[in-house]
């Protein structure tokens, strides 16, 4: 059985996402709760050298991965699901497309929001204003791309929508943006939210 450690993150929810889309059993492993000195530990310690979450060992394939789009990419790829295989060149590099996008524009500027508006022990006005840029600059890119009649951001329901759902879902309260400002984004993140897979991996 696929063994998942983490605790309560969006970055984590994104890979309980896929698994219940994919019907894979998995023993999720809080990783606030072992022991250094524990076997559980260690293996995490290995699938996640940062000691970040979420970590996920395969013991089937002996697969040890960190990072939530390796995980993804990884998951999806063994089970042949939710990304384009190499016969599908061009939607198989859209959705690698959003992926990227999603590690590199949206979970750093939201990160740094969090930081410096809910974290900070002291206003920094200028971090706090260029943050809310970043995340705006990337919310336009996703309108603008939901705007073109597009359920999906890839096309096909993919790793891509389910990657980047969990920060839209907290976007109001993460960022006092609101997601109604982005009223195809917003239809978009209620479809993504009406599916079984995500209401069972929101609730776990």
């Amino acid at each position: 059985m696929i063994e998942l450690y983490g605790h309560p993150t969006q970055n984590v929810l994104k890979v309980q996402i896929l698994l219940e889309e994919l019907n894979l059993p998995y023993s999720f492993i809080n990783d606030r709760t072992l022991e250094a000195a524990s076997l559980e530990f260690a293996a995490f310690r290995r699938a996640s050298p940062t000691g970040q979450v979420p970590g996920l060992i395969d013991p089937q394939t002996g697969v040890e991965l960190f990072e939530s789009a390796a995980i993804m990419i990884y998951l999806a790829e063994k089970m042949g699901r939710f990304l384009p295989g190499l016969d599908q060149p061009a939607q198989r590099a859209e959705t690698h497309k959003w992926l990227l996008f999603e590690a590199a524009s949206v979970t750093p500027a939201m990160l740094d929001i969090y930081h410096y508006t809910l974290i900070a022990d002291s206003s920094q006005p200028y971090c706090e204003e260029r943050a809310r840029i970043n995340t705006r600059r990337a919310l336009d890119v996703l309108e603008s791309c939901l705007s073109q009649g597009r359920d999906h951001l890839a096309g096909a329901y993919s790793i891509a929508d389910m990657i980047l759902y969990p920060w839209m879902a907290i976007l109001e309260d993460f960022t006092d943006i609101a997601l109604g400002d982005y009223p195809h984004l917003e239809s978009w993140t209620t479809r993504i939210a009406n599916r079984a897979a995500v209401k069972k991996a929101e609730t776990f």
